[in-house]
């Protein structure tokens, strides 16, 4: 993988949020491409902490991307009009919130951020 500069985000499923942070992670952190660990309201799931078998395999999945693709970055995802973790923007910040601590947690050693996809599918950093 020499040259090739990889991020990683921790996304829902939902394919409409796809795109958006990888243009976004691109343009930001200065990466060629995003591996893409994906799971139905993932800030809600990583928030929550009681799936240990679902936190477990997004845990996996991270590492590979942080250890065998030298990911220098995760962001972790929420978005508007979410399915596997319906609520309002609110809702999500504070879950984006949680699961960033719990991804911190990993002790893995990148930069680790928010992210938030609106009601428009553009992004906002959530601190």
């Amino acid at each position: 993988m020499t040259g090739f500069r990889f991020g990683t985000a921790i996304n829902c499923i939902d394919g409409r949020t796809q795109q958006v942070v990888i243009d976004y992670m691109k343009q930001s952190f200065g990466v060629d491409g995003v591996d893409m660990v994906t799971f139905p309201g993932a800030d809600g799931m990583l928030s929550n902490w009681e799936r240990s078998e679902d936190l477990a395999l997004i845990k996996q999945a991270t590492s590979i991307s942080t250890e065998r693709h030298g990911s220098k970055v995760i962001a972790v995802v929420g978005h508007h009009d979410c399915a596997g973790n319906p609520g309002n923007k609110e809702h999500h910040y504070a879950h984006i919130r949680r699961a960033v601590q719990e991804v911190h947690s990993w002790k893995f050693p990148v930069q680790i951020i928010g992210l938030y996809v609106n009601d428009k599918w553009k992004i906002e950093e959530v601190r």
